[in-house]
């Protein structure tokens, strides 16, 4: 064998090896895409749930907060019956 059969064979195995290389870098990082991909998705999928949970704290909220306002209504419309019946009552200060 010759020395340029050496080359041409040296570089044969260098485009091999580059070529596995390339290959298996390749296939790692389409595990990781995959991997962020699914993370990704489960991301959103509670993200979704959270959006959720927030809708429906805030209808809680106001439907607690219009049964306050009714409540306080009931409250001040029976002072002002108590009032107009007994006459002036002493308010109490904490």
């Amino acid at each position: 064998m010759n020395i340029g059969h050496i080359w041409v064979v040296l570089g044969f195995l260098l485009v091999a090896i580059t070529k596995y290389a390339t290959a298996v870098r390749l296939r790692h990082l389409a595990e990781r895409v995959h991997r962020d991909q699914q993370d990704a998705s489960q991301l959103r999928y509670k993200l979704v749930e959270a959006e959720e949970r927030e809708n429906q704290l805030k209808t809680e909220t106001e439907r607690l907060q219009a049964k306050v306002t009714a409540l306080r209504n009931v409250v001040s419309s029976l002072e002002r019956s108590l009032q107009r019946h007994s006459g002036p009552v002493a308010s109490s200060s904490n």
